[in-house]
């Protein structure tokens, strides 16, 4: 059997991992904000009761995990503990650490590397420097999508853009390597090993429409050459069918580091999508690259998103995030407005904060439930062919991301997109 497998984004959802926000969020201060990626500061207590909410909904249809438990078990590894102690330091520049942390349990070890260990004040230049951690913490750790993709039963693990993510990538790369639930068929791309200043790729901007469709947001998270390395690495999978990208142009503004901010599907013929860049008047360049079963690569560009999919047999009907409103369209991306994250075909979780999005999707055929009362047993889900369920966001919502972003989807069944 195996352990990892996506061929796609709304296919019944068989193992997911997330990671419920901890003390880590609290060591951000109005000024420091910025430097670890987020808008404002956060309410830990908001955040963890709403993101519970979504862990309610998730352990109701699927098999749930918590990153910061397998990273525990393989630090039962004396030699994984090690492997793993010697490459966090070595990218941290703090070999000086490494006796201390080798010293940890794994739970503590664990424990210190999400929480961040506080730098010992016993050299002046310690005492002086403004710098508080000798190890950071990981307050972005919650958003999971990024440090890694599940795509057919291999993985591509984050080459992140900004180096206060590098320990997440560091945790995703050791789980996918050693943990007896997530070994996969291999790696696409390593974005510990591959990855430098000119090629990074994060989840966020990766969207597995089919099994051999891809949509890729060109972002300040993503770059063009760690996209070219993917079209190489798929020249070899490609055999009988041709493999299609589409790689998205996105501006390098606040509300759209990724892909899934401006668009998701959340059915095999519907999609959510922010008007003004993928339908509208300022909808972003869409570069077509198609590799031939021959190994030819052609490089082509499309007039939209949505145009170039029906090419290639996937017709969405698009969902308007914040309905037609423009000024209620800007305000609901920004609240990220367009990140569902589909568990099954037509069912998706959301920020219920969105309201003007729900009712779009109301209007489009699904019926829309408050996280309440799914977790308290009051709505069935299985009553539903389409349901769309809010969770609490405006807190979470200020972290910079939506559902879809606190979700690393590992294993789905499989699915006929184009059926």
């Amino acid at each position: 059997m195996q352990n990892v497998r996506v061929c796609s984004e709304v296919g019944v959802l068989e193992k997911v991992v997330i990671h419920s926000p901890g003390k880590e969020i609290e060591v951000m201060t109005p000024e420091t904000a910025n430097e670890v990626l987020y808008n404002d500061i956060l309410t830990l207590p908001v955040v963890a009761e709403d993101h519970k909410g979504l862990k309610g909904v998730l352990k109701k249809v699927t098999r749930v995990y918590e990153l910061k438990d397998l990273l525990k078990d393989v630090l039962k590894d004396e030699e994984v503990k090690r492997d793993f102690v010697i490459t966090i330091t070595a990218l941290e520049r703090r070999a000086d650490l490494s006796d201390y942390l080798m010293s940890l349990t794994p739970d503590e070890l664990a424990d210190a590397v999400v929480y961040g260990v506080k730098e010992k004040k016993d050299t002046l230049e310690k005492f002086l420097s403004n710098k508080n951690y000798a190890l950071p913490p990981l307050p972005n750790l919650y958003f999971t999508r990024d440090i890694s993709v599940v795509f057919r039963d291999k993985v591509i693990t984050g080459s992140m853009a900004n180096k206060v993510r590098i320990g997440e990538a560091v945790i995703a790369r050791f789980i996918y390597r050693h943990h007896p639930e997530f070994k996969s068929e291999g790696f696409i791309f390593d974005g510990i090993l591959e990855g430098n200043e000119r090629v990074t790729i994060e989840g966020g901007d990766f969207l597995v429409i089919d099994k051999d469709i891809v949509a890729i947001g060109v972002s300040e998270r993503t770059t063009p050459s760690s996209i070219d390395i993917f079209v190489d690495r798929m020249k070899r999978e490609v055999k009988e069918e041709d493999f299609h990208i589409f790689a998205v142009v996105l501006p390098k503004e606040r509300s759209t580091i990724h892909l899934d901010m401006v668009f998701t599907m959340v059915d095999k013929n519907k999609c959510v999508c922010h008007y003004p860049y993928i339908l509208g008047k300022e909808r972003l360049r869409v570069i077509h690259i198609t590799i031939m079963a021959s190994g030819e690569v052609k490089i082509k560009e499309e007039e939209s998103l949505l145009k170039g999919l029906k090419k290639v047999g996937v017709d969405l009907n698009p969902v308007i995030c914040g309905g037609s409103d423009p000024v209620n369209q800007k305000r609901e991306q920004w609240l990220s407005g367009t990140n569902f994250f589909a568990f099954a075909p037509g069912k998706i979780i959301g920020y219920a904060c969105n309201y003007h999005t729900f009712k779009e999707l109301e209007k489009a055929g699904f019926k829309t439930v408050h996280v309440k009362d799914v977790v308290n047993g009051k709505v069935d889900i299985d009553n539903y062919r389409k349901i769309a369920i809010g969770i609490e966001g405006a807190e979470l919502a200020r972290g910079g991301g939506g559902v879809r972003c606190m979700t690393m989807p590992v294993k789905r069944k499989p699915i006929n997109i184009r059926g």
